[in-house]
Order: C-alpha cells, then structure tokens, then sequence
C-alpha cells in the first residue's frame, strides 16, 4: 500500500543516525517488516530506501535511519511536518515465540530487535538483548532496551573492552534460552553461524533491495538449496540454512 504521510517526530540519537516518527493508523506489522520510503518526488534518486520498523506503537511507527549515502542523506533533512511517501509494509515478519529469547543486534540492525523487543515484553516473554556497535556514540535506543528486556549486554569495538556482539555471546549460556534472533551485518551472522550456539536462531537480513516486492530479484538469497527473495520471502530466514558463500 502506497501512503502519503506527514512527519510528526523527528530526533538525532547521535552525528549519523536519526528517527522518523509517523502517524500510520490501521496497519497491524510484525517485527521484520520494513517500509519502501520515497526520498523525493522526482525520480532523482530513482530507488525508494529500505527502511525496518523499529516500533509501532498507538497508530504511529517508529523508523530508525542512518545516513550511510545519498538517499538518507535527503531523508535526514527532512522536518516534522514535512510529508513523505511510504510504500508497505514488505516482507513477512515473525511471530515471536513465547519461550525464553535472546536477542543479537549489530549496528544499526538493532532497530528491527528494538521492535522484537517491544513485541516480547508486552507478552511478559523474559529474554536477553546483546547489542554490539563500533564506538560508544553507535550505541543507540539504549534506555529502551534496558526498559524492555529481561537483561541487556551493550560492547563495542572501540573503547577499553573491545569486544563484538557475537563474541559477548561466550560470556552466556545458551542453553538457557529456546531460541534467537538477530540482525546485523552480514560479516555478524557469519560469525554467529559458525559459533553454533545449539538453538534455532532467526536471522533478519539486510541487503540491497530495489523493488521491495520481489520483481528485481536483487536480494535473493540461497536458503536449503533454494533461492529465496530477503524482501518476499523474509528478511527472516533460519540462520542455518542460508549459504552466504552463493
């Protein structure tokens, strides 16, 4: 579904990264989803960006952006009140267990857990939010998830303990929890795929999208043996069976 939408929030969480908020009554998305969002009115840049829910709450989603190029770098001059257009939501989501979860968010992947998060605590599910970034300042929405999750674990790569998410990961026993989830960049799941922590872990891909609803095949993905489209398909997907050597 394609909406034009009025900004009614906007804030900075530090020098690359900013939220939207936008009032969108009468959608019911699942931790996962994303909206395609329309930089400009002209077909300059041509692509609309990927941009993952990172909370719905009282009829107004939540987005969480970094400026990583051209497109959000227009996205970040944006200004409440201004209108912009959204496409979506795309993709599948997940349905969180309600069984004791662990949580691994990367860099800015930590929106998506951020509204897995939400979604868990509302339905009293104890879980485990590891939280890794590069520097201190990268570290963001960290007074919501202290708020929300059961025990919270924040590491960086920089500063006097220099550590990954998915080494913190050693510091717990996975045999307490049922199931993950994660998302972050690809050199992480890799990581995380290789440590076999010995429970399902769900995987929220980010990759290029183009279309946003599988007709560029941009983003497919080889997941047991098949070809799958992250923005169709997923972007959840079992992190055993996807082959990122394909």
């Amino acid at each position: 579904m394609k909406r034009r939408v009025r900004i009614c929030g906007k804030k900075w969480l530090n020098t690359e990264i900013f939220t939207l908020r936008i009032r969108l009554p009468g959608i019911s998305p699942k931790p996962g989803q994303f909206f395609q969002v329309r930089v400009a009115e002209t077909l300059d840049p041509f692509l609309n960006r990927p941009i993952s829910i990172a909370s719905y709450e009282k009829d107004t989603l939540l987005l969480v952006i970094k400026v990583v190029g051209r497109g959000t770098a227009l996205l970040s001059r944006k200004t409440v009140d201004d209108e912009v257009t959204l496409i979506g939501p795309f993709g599948t989501g997940v349905q969180p267990k309600k069984k004791n979860s662990l949580l691994i968010a990367g860099g800015i992947g930590v929106a998506p857990m951020y509204f897995l998060a939400q979604r868990l605590y509302k339905r009293k599910t104890p879980f485990t939010f590891v939280y890794g970034a590069k520097t201190a300042a990268g570290l963001v929405l960290k007074e919501g998830i202290r708020k929300h999750a059961t025990e919270s674990v924040f590491v960086t790569e920089q500063g006097r303990n220099k550590t990954t998410a998915v080494d913190a990961l050693r510091t717990l026993d996975a045999r307490e929890y049922s199931v993950a989830y994660a998302c972050g960049p690809r050199a992480m799941l890799r990581s995380l795929q290789k440590m076999d922590l010995g429970i399902p872990v769900y995987a929220f891909c980010e990759d290029f999208l183009g279309c946003g609803c599988g007709l560029c095949l941009g983003c497919a993905i080889l997941y047991r043996g098949q070809y799958k489209r992250i923005c169709e398909d997923g972007p959840v997907f079992e992190l055993s069976g996807i082959n990122f050597d394909a």
